[in-house]
């Protein structure tokens, strides 16, 4: 039986669920997936096709990324592009199965490793919606199972955020799992947001 802390922790992935990933991904649609909604987009593209100054790769597929334009974003002076749901999949989409490995689940990889981050360890780009709504599909319920497994005690357990090129703050396991809920939910929204955009864009 889950502890408390697990039990907050799966009463928000219901909600989440319910009122955010089913708009991103039921009847996700391929040409939805690929669909760049402003000139300049990031997205996921073959790696002879890269635009931007620091992409991710995998394999023979990029994801765009510029770390001056986000540094400059930071700063106020630049916007960052909008992304496709392709970019928002490769960013989210592996994150809830890989928290599901995560050590103080029971599981090989430490939250500092940068594990759960695509920014720091590589995460599959998907190229079609089956294989990003597949990921991201068993992930969630990869780590529905892990917490319905976990203790109080394993939750509260000191742990390591995240950090980039540094050690990340302390927080417990508990915290670790609901920033990357947070992080799925509000992307999860993009995707919606922009499903929404791309149902009512002008015909071709």
């Amino acid at each position: 039986m889950a502890g408390k802390r697990a039990e907050t922790l799966l009463e928000l992935m219901l909600f989440i669920e319910m009122y955010t990933l089913r708009r991103a991904w039921d009847r996700l649609t391929d040409d939805e997936l690929r669909w760049e909604p402003s000139d300049g987009a990031w997205t996921v593209r073959p790696i002879g096709e890269s635009r931007t100054a620091t992409p991710f790769l995998n394999g023979s597929l990029v994801a765009d990324f510029d770390v001056g334009v986000v540094e400059a974003s930071i700063e106020g002076d630049a916007v960052e592009p909008l992304t496709t749901i392709a970019w928002l999949f490769w960013h989210v989409g592996s994150q809830p199965g890989r928290a599901a490995e995560l050590d103080f689940l029971g599981g090989e990889h430490s939250a500092a490793s940068g594990w759960t981050s695509p920014y720091i360890a590589a995460h599959p780009i998907f190229t079609t919606a089956d294989e990003a709504v597949t990921a991201m599909r068993s992930g969630w319920r990869a780590l529905d199972t892990a917490l319905r497994a976990a203790t109080d005690e394993q939750l509260e357990r000191p742990a390591r955020f995240w950090g980039y090129g540094q050690p990340g703050p302390m927080g417990t396991g508990a915290q670790i799992v609901g920033s990357i809920l947070n992080e799925v939910s509000h992307h999860g929204t993009q995707i919606g947001v922009l499903r929404d955009l791309y149902r009512l864009r002008a015909p071709a």
